[in-house]
């Protein structure tokens, strides 16, 4: 995740270069040290039929989801090897009857629930039950405004419950953000769906990039090409600066592609110049780039580990067979923790690749490269990467 609104305002001098240390001091690559996110997709069914669901979810519930009595035990098993954040996810997770049990469950263990939802179930009562479990993040996900978010997402007035639900949540005291996944169906809703952020609101603007899992296997046609996306992207970092020079409290964010991160150091450097560069590039270098499999994993409904939601080919274990911290000691994490040697092609030699690292494994991975072969949706050039001499050997762009 790139957070824009933050290194802006470290980069120009809003806030001290120090406090962005609190989340992120260490490198992403600690396995074994930091406890992983864990995005966990408590079912797989859905009210809504979105063409990029990388859960490929379905509208009827699965006899396969992880029972109340299995659940809580993963619950306890998270605690017991050290996660602290747990995101509740689907799928439409408000469609499990259970949820708020299972939160309730995590919150007694001392894990931080946070929800991803559509929206569309998130009445007033459901807000205030989230509330009352110390919830304090809904993040909604939208495909723009009226028309095309109800059109797309297959249901007719979609938007206007999604936005009641996001209207309850802040009522109650919870942060609240949208979210949008880029695609040709979506990049001219992004700077009227941010402006609809604003005017509601809504704490964060989460700009996703698609990526190709579940249906969105089935779109990568429909993804931007790197110099759409770079379009896109400049849009969303003029938007970000001028949204705060206006002193508005809204946090533009992105994520689904980590070239995101070089490409903002080279906006900053041309409006900014060199200095509030560095002191961007500083804080990236600490966080870190792609940390899938390490400081982050997810659960699916089923029980079945995976570096991170998309990349749900890998598989690093299963929750009904393994106790998590067998699970944590897969092989493949402690690869990931060197991915940077393991890099090839373009990423190998690129010089972005401490705050970058190869972005996701899994794009690569559904254009028929290997394991370590670039993110074909990287949005940097070879000469800015220093990549302008590298041979064309398998993964190389």
């Amino acid at each position: 995740m790139l957070e824009v609104t933050d290194l802006l305002k470290i980069a120009v001098g809003k806030v001290p270069q120090e406090s962005s240390t609190s989340r992120a001091s260490a490198r992403y690559g600690a396995v074994g040290g930091v406890p992983p996110v864990v995005v966990w997709n408590v079912c797989r069914h859905c009210n809504l039929r979105c063409p990029h669901c990388y859960a490929a979810a379905s509208l009827r519930p699965s006899r396969n989801d992880l029972s109340t009595q299995e659940a809580f035990g993963l619950i306890d098993d998270l605690a017991g090897v050290g996660v602290r954040v747990v995101i509740f996810s689907g799928g439409e997770p408000l469609l499990r009857p259970d949820l708020f049990d299972l939160m309730a469950r995590a919150r007694d263990r001392g894990l931080k629930p946070l929800l991803s939802s559509n929206g569309v179930c998130l009445d007033r009562a459901s807000a205030r039950r989230l509330a009352d479990l110390g919830v304090r993040y809904v993040g909604v996900s939208l495909d723009g405004l009226a028309a095309q978010n109800d059109a797309y997402r297959g249901m007719e007035g979609a938007f206007a419950r999604a936005v009641r639900g996001l209207r309850h949540a802040m009522d109650e005291g919870l942060g609240t953000g949208i979210r949008l996944t880029l695609t040709r169906h979506s990049a001219d809703q992004m700077e009227r769906l941010l402006a609809f952020a604003v005017r509601l609101g809504v704490h964060r603007f989460y700009l996703s990039h698609l990526l190709y899992s579940g249906r969105g296997r089935n779109l990568v046609g429909q993804d931007l090409k790197p110099a759409e996306n770079r379009a896109q992207l400049f849009q969303l970092f003029d938007a970000a600066e001028r949204l705060l020079d206006e002193g508005r409290s809204l946090s533009v964010v992105t994520g689904g592609n980590d070239s995101d991160g070089p490409l903002f150091l080279l906006w900053l450097r041309a409006k900014h110049g060199a200095s509030a560069a560095s002191r961007a590039h500083e804080v990236l270098l600490r966080r870190g780039g792609n940390s899938a499999g390490e400081r982050m994993i997810a659960i699916d409904a089923n029980g079945r580990v995976h570096p991170d939601q998309f990349w749900q080919a890998a598989e690093l274990g299963d929750v009904r067979r393994q106790a998590m911290s067998e699970i944590l000691a897969h092989p493949l994490r402690f690869q990931l923790q060197e991915r940077e040697n393991h890099l090839e092609g373009r990423c190998g030699v690129c010089v972005f690749k401490p705050i970058c690292r190869g972005s996701h494994r899994e794009r690569a991975l559904a254009q028929g490269q290997g394991l370590w072969a670039p993110d074909p949706s990287c949005v940097m050039s070879d000469a800015e990467i220093g990549a302008e001499n590298v041979q064309m050997v398998r993964g190389a762009a």
